[in-house]
Order: structure tokens, then C-alpha cells, then sequence
């Protein structure tokens, strides 16, 4: 008895501790597949995961496991787990065409290819290496290509999921919307219990702007999975486009309560309580958003947005604020970025003007540029509002003749700062000429800026206005431009042609953006107010951390590399003549410009460039003596009398070979054409060799579309 009690005893441990039965590695694959199938994907691979571990060789558990860490966008990893259950069943086709979508998703398009093309030749109706192959040519821009693959698969078979709602998706892209709801009709048809179904359906119907029938797609999802986050999602982007606030933020609380970590339901609350004027709870989960990704860029954008609109500028939180850009600024500084350098000290002193240690490092980044005038002037600002502790304070006594005063460490270290500069510019050309050039007016261009709405956003809702506002901003340091937003959305180019006549632009712009997870793509159209045809066009693609604001900058580089270099005529003295160009607006010695009357300038009927009609020009006008604001040189009439007058205009013409300005953090914010709107400076030039580099790349890149398509693998 007593050895039977022994032995009864260690049963129950056994069975107590899980080690007498002690789960299979096919059971718990079972169990991983029903958290798969629930949606559930960290589930399933922590399930998978210790089913691979019973049994190392379990190639269908390796094959699901590397499925959902495909899914949950982990594509490195997924790679090292479908080639684990390759190693184990090297003819499973199903793992063949998914290592193909991994590599796809990694970049590897010409290795995806390849194992696609290899399947068919094996098996030539395999649907899902034929559905690779269509992304194959979405990703090099072949949409009609992509199209008749599907079409192909559709033959085989009329009922297919994947094939129907993919041709939907496809159709709608190439602006086929009969077709597209077609499709989607049909997908809906034969497949009307699964979510996903339902899920494309809300979100084609959100892109027509049908929004009733599309939030009763999304219903229809989340009755059918109640743990489908994505059609939640769905439907709070729908909810905010009805203007729904209060039903948005409900909707996305409950998100939020289900997973606190979801940056995609704060994003939208904030956006949402902004509309409804609701500043700081706005504020408060914009902060809450940032706390948890601080590289949505999105989400900061419209934070910083409304906090420069909406909270008082004596606010003590506007600090924190910027000290995000000001970490920014100091990283690109040990990365000799001057140019991102000085974008991130500009957007730090937008949000907290008051911080004189940064206005302080921004002026030291323009004493390192060489412009020393613009360091002064930023010196000057600094004393003026300098509210220096003065528990340093000492006795100072220039000579025997002033009298004694109390200065701190901080404002003597200012002010011999202020006098040495002072002194270096003593000669200067504003002094010989009476001139202060910090209250000259010089805009030269006036620009308008549009944007075309991007409905149902998968990622960031009402991101294109958030995007048009970040393009103003980004222009505020550019003294020669003056530049007008919209800020509600066209819906078509003769929409922002009819505005920008009524606002006398010079050009306008058109925007739209598409972004993933992991890319962003920023198109523009140039126009020319005057008569509506194109100068220019943008097509701008990044990824990685600073998208957006790479961007952003690589725009306005653009832009003012079409943009000629003209100014005005300040004052004259026989022959001598100051004009309101300097280095900082890309005039250097002997370069040669035409004088002409003013007001007779026009941009081009076409493409980039000025014109002005021959008898408005009135002679030419030769650099010789080069500030950073304003130049002096000679002017040279045409013809027999003498007619230059004060505020004439003056274009760039010429610029000798080797005398380009050398570039410097500041010269981005400056127009870079002559007047033929060719490069005439290094900026331009290396703008000019940055889009012909752009140009030449593969079009393979991420879209909305293509991300769609691969949710529906």
C-alpha cells in the first residue's frame, strides 16, 4: 500500500505540472491555427513557436508561424522561418509563393520573381504565384499588366476571393469603378460570411465618398469578427469623414481600451477633438500618441499645428515640445546635415520662440555659414529679450568716462560678441549706403498651394491637409516667397487654376501624398497662374525615420530651383547701383543681370522660366561688390537715354564659371534659376542631378494599393 500511494502521488505531480501529458506539437499547432484564423497572431505564434520546439522538423507549423510574423510585417524574421520549412518540405508550393511575397516586401523583387516564375512552370494555374507576379508588376508600375494576370486567374476560377476582390482593388486604382463594384459585388456574393470580405468593400465604398453604404460594410465586419481592429479602424476613419467627432472618439476609446497602444486611435482622437475645438484634450492625446511612437511623424505634424494656433505662446509645456527637434538638430549636426540641422532649430523655435539657448545655436549655425549679418541680427534679438538670471552680475566700467553698471557673465560675453561682429561689418555696403537690409521687402514670388483630399487614408485620416500646411511652413524661412494655403481640399485642377487667378499667385501648386507603414510619396504639379500650363512636376518618394521631412525639404528644394533669381533696384548714383540681392540670395561678383522696367515681367507660357518683352529691357547690371543682402555694381544702358529708375526689376542672366556661392545650410531657402529658369547655382544643380536620380530609379515602391492587395493574401 504504501509503494502505491508513492506511486499515486507522483501521477498527480505528473499530471499537476503538465509533464505526464504533456501537449504535442500537433495539438498545439491546432490550437495556433484557431488563434490564426481568430485573427489573433501573437497567439498563434507563441503557439507555433513551442510547436516547433516539440518537434523541429514540423514543417506545416513552421510554414504557419512564418505566415503570421509575415502578417504582424516582421519580413526578416518571417524569412528565416519559411526557409525552415522549406528545409523540411522543399515541394510545399505554399511556402514557395509566401517566401516570394516576403521577399518582395523586403525589396528582393528580382529573387521574388524568379521563385514565382519557377512554381508555374511546375504548376501553370498556381493562382498565388500568379498573384505574386501581378505585384511583381504593381510594383514596377504595370497596373495593366497586373490586371490581366488577375483576369487570367479568374478564368480558372469565378468564385476565387483573392482574384475577385484584388481586380476590385486593381479596377478602382485605374479609376474603373464600375468594375471595381462589380467585382466587389460579386466577391461579396459568394463570400458573404467572412469579414475581410466586407472590410474591402467599406473601404472601396469610403473611396467613392459613399460613406453610408461603407460604414455598413464596416458594421458588417465587426459583427462578423468583433476582433477585427482594422475594420474598427475602417469605420472610425468613416465616422470622421461624416463629421461624426463625438461618435469618432467613442469609437476610438474603444480601441484604445482594448489596446492601449494603438497610435492609430489616438491619432484620429486628436484629430477628432481638435474639429471640435476641444484644444487641450486634443493636445493630450496627440502627447499620448507621440509618448508611444514619437517617429509618427503625422501625429506631430498636426500636434505642432495646433499647438502654433491654438495655445498661448507663454505656455510652460512649449519647452518638452521642442525639444524633440532640438535632439533632431544636434543628430544632424554630428551628421554634418546643416540643412536638416537648421529645419529642425526652425521648427523648434516655431513652438517655443521664447528659447533663447536655441536661437542662440541657430545663430552660431549661421556665423558657421559665413553670414554673419543674419548671426548679428539674431545676436540683437537675443539681448533684447534677454531675461538672464543676473546672479552673476558684476561691476563693469568701459573707461573713466562712462559710468559704472551691473552686467552679468552672459550679456558682456553678448554684447563684446555684438561689437566684434559690428566692427567686422563697419564697411559693409548698408553702412555706405544708408541702408538697413533686414527691413527690406523681398518677396519675389507669390505661390499657391492646393491639395487633392486622399479618401479612406489607411493610415493617417485627413493626413493631406495636415501635409499642405507642413508645405507652407516649410517655406516660412524663404524671404522671397510668400505663399498662400487652401486649407480645404479642390477637387480638381481648374478648381485651384480658378483660386489661384483670384489670389494672384505667380505658380501654384497642387499637392497629394500616399502613405504606408514604411514609405511616403509626395507628388506636386507646378503651374503658372497667368496661363494654367505646367512648369514643373514633383514626384518625391521616402522611406524610414524623417519621410516625411526629407520630403518636405526635397520639395522646396525643388521648387526653388525653377524659380529665377530676380530683385529690385534700391538705389543710384550715376552708374552705381545698389540692387536688394546678396549672397544669401545666390548673387555673387561678376554676375551679370538685365535691368528691366518694372512690372514687366511674366513667367513662361510653358515650362520653368521668365520672360519680358524686349523693349521693357533698359540696360544690364554687373556684381562687383557682394553683401549678404544687397550688392553694388554697374549699370550699362541700352540705347541712347538713360531710363533706370529705383524699383526697376533686375534678373539673373549669368553667373561666371566657378564663382557659385558655395553651399551652405542656408542656401537651400533661396530661388536657384536664371531667368531661362536653368541651374545657375550649385544648389540647383545638385537638385536638378537629385530628381534626374530619382527619376532613373526602379519604380518598385510601397502603396496603399499594394498593401490592400497583400492583406487579401
Amino acid at each position: 500500500m504504501r509503494v502505491g500511494a508513492r506511486f499515486f502521488s507522483v501521477l498527480v505531480f505528473l499530471f499537476c505540472t503538465g509533464t505526464f501529458f504533456s501537449e504535442s506539437a500537433v495539438s498545439l499547432c491546432d490550437r495556433a491555427i484557431k488563434k490564426q484564423n481568430e485573427g489573433d497572431y501573437y497567439s498563434a505564434v507563441e503557439l507555433y513557436r513551442e510547436s516547433v520546439l516539440k518537434n523541429p522538423q514540423y514543417a506545416l507549423a513552421w510554414y504557419n508561424l512564418s505566415y503570421c510574423t509575415y502578417l504582424l510585417g516582421e519580413y526578416e524574421l518571417s524569412l528565416v522561418y519559411i526557409d525552415e520549412a522549406l528545409k523540411f518540405s522543399s515541394s510545399l508550393t505554399e511556402a514557395k509563393n509566401l517566401k516570394g511575397m516576403i521577399l518582395l516586401c523586403l525589396g528582393k523583387v528580382t529573387e521574388a520573381s524568379a521563385i514565382f516564375s519557377d512554381v508555374l512552370k511546375t504548376y501553370p494555374n498556381n493562382v498565388d504565384a500568379r498573384f505574386g507576379l501581378a505585384q511583381v508588376d504593381l510594383l514596377g508600375g504595370n497596373l495593366g499588366a497586373a490586371e490581366n494576370r488577375y483576369l487570367d486567374a479568374l478564368k480558372m476560377d469565378a468564385t476565387n476571393r483573392k482574384t475577385l476582390l484584388s481586380l476590385a482593388l486593381v479596377s478602382a486604382e485605374s479609376g474603373n469603378q464600375e468594375a471595381a463594384e462589380r467585382y466587389i459585388n460579386m466577391a461579396l456574393e459568394y463570400h458573404s460570411g467572412e469579414a475581410g470580405v466586407h472590410y474591402l468593400a467599406s473601404y472601396l465604398a469610403a473611396r467613392r465618398g459613399e460613406y453610408s453604404i461603407a460604414e455598413r460594410r464596416a458594421r458588417s465586419a465587426v459583427q462578423i469578427n468583433s476582433s477585427f481592429d482594422r475594420a474598427y479602424e475602417l469605420l472610425s476613419e468613416i465616422l470622421y469623414a461624416q463629421g461624426r467627432y463625438k461618435d469618432t472618439c467613442d469609437l476610438c476609446d474603444f480601441r484604445i481600451g482594448r489596446n492601449r497602444n494603438l497610435t492609430s486611435a489616438w491619432y484620429l482622437k486628436g484629430l477628432s477633438l481638435s474639429c471640435l475645438g476641444e484644444t487641450e484634450r486634443a493636445v493630450a492625446a496627440w502627447q499620448t500618441g507621440l509618448s508611444i511612437d514619437p517617429q509618427d511623424e503625422i501625429m506631430r505634424l498636426g500636434m505642432e499645428q495646433l499647438v502654433k494656433s491654438g495655445v498661448p505662446l507663454e505656455d510652460k509645456r512649449r519647452p518638452s515640445w521642442a525639444s524633440f527637434h532640438i535632439k533632431k538638430a544636434y543628430e544632424a549636426k554630428v551628421n554634418l546635415d546643416s540643412e536638416a540641422e537648421r529645419y529642425e532649430y526652425q521648427r523648434a523655435l516655431s513652438l517655443n520662440p521664447e528659447d533663447l539657448e536655441t536661437r542662440r545655436n541657430f545663430a552660431l549655425l549661421l556665423e558657421r555659414d559665413n553670414l554673419h549679418e543674419l548671426y548679428l541680427h539674431q545676436l540683437k534679438f537675443i539681448k533684447e529679450n534677454s531675461k538672464e538670471n543676473k546672479k552673476e552680475e558684476v561691476q563693469v566700467q568701459k573707461n573713466e568716462n562712462t559710468p559704472v553698471s551691473k552686467k552679468s557673465s552672459f550679456e558682456m560675453e553678448l554684447e563684446d560678441t555684438i561689437e566684434a561682429i559690428e566692427s567686422l561689418l563697419e564697411d559693409n555696403l548698408s553702412s555706405s549706403w544708408g541702408t538697413d537690409p533686414f527691413y527690406l521687402d523681398k518677396t519675389r514670388w507669390k505661390i499657391g498651394i492646393y491639395y487633392l483630399a486622399n479618401p479612406a487614408s489607411v493610415v493617417h485620416s485627413d493626413s493631406a491637409g495636415i501635409i499642405a500646411k507642413a508645405v507652407r511652413d516649410v517655406f516660412e524661412g524663404v524671404s522671397v516667397a510668400s505663399v498662400k494655403l487652401e486649407t480645404e481640399p479642390v477637387d480638381s485642377y481648374s478648381g485651384a487654376f480658378s483660386l489661384a487667378r483670384k489670389n494672384g499667385t505667380d505658380y501654384f501648386l497642387i499637392l497629394s501624398a500616399d502613405e504606408t507603414e514604411r514609405s511616403f510619396l509626395l507628388e506636386a504639379q507646378m503651374y503658372s497662374t497667368r496661363t494654367g500650363t505646367k512648369t514643373t512636376d514633383f514626384n518625391i518618394y521616402r522611406t524610414g525615420n524623417d519621410k516625411i521631412a526629407k520630403s518636405l525639404r526635397r520639395l522646396r528644394s525643388g521648387v526653388l530651383s525653377v524659380l529665377p533669381i530676380k530683385g529690385r533696384v534700391l538705389q543710384i548714383k550715376g552708374n552705381r547701383v545698389l540692387v536688394d540681392l546678396g549672397k544669401s540670395d545666390g548673387a555673387v561678383k561678376d554676375a551679370v543681370f538685365d535691368v528691366v522696367r518694372k512690372g514687366s515681367i511674366r513667367t513662361n507660357d510653358s515650362g520653368p522660366g521668365i520672360f519680358y518683352p524686349s523693349e521693357t529691357l533698359i540696360g544690364t547690371f554687373k556684381a562687383e561688390k557682394v553683401d549678404e543682402e544687397i550688392s553694388e555694381g554697374t549699370f550699362t544702358k541700352k540705347g541712347f537715354y538713360n531710363v533706370l529708375n529705383a524699383a526697376d526689376e533686375v534678373v539673373l542672366v549669368s553667373v561666371p564659371e566657378g564663382k557659385e556661392e558655395a553651399q551652405n545650410g542656408a542656401n537651400e531657402t533661396r530661388p536657384m534659376a536664371d531667368a531661362d529658369g536653368e541651374p545657375a547655382t550649385q544648389e540647383s544643380r545638385l537638385a536638378e542631378r537629385e530628381a534626374v536620380k530619382e527619376s532613373l530609379k526602379e519604380q518598385r515602391r510601397e502603396s496603399t494599393l499594394i498593401n490592400m492587395i497583400r492583406s487579401v493574401f
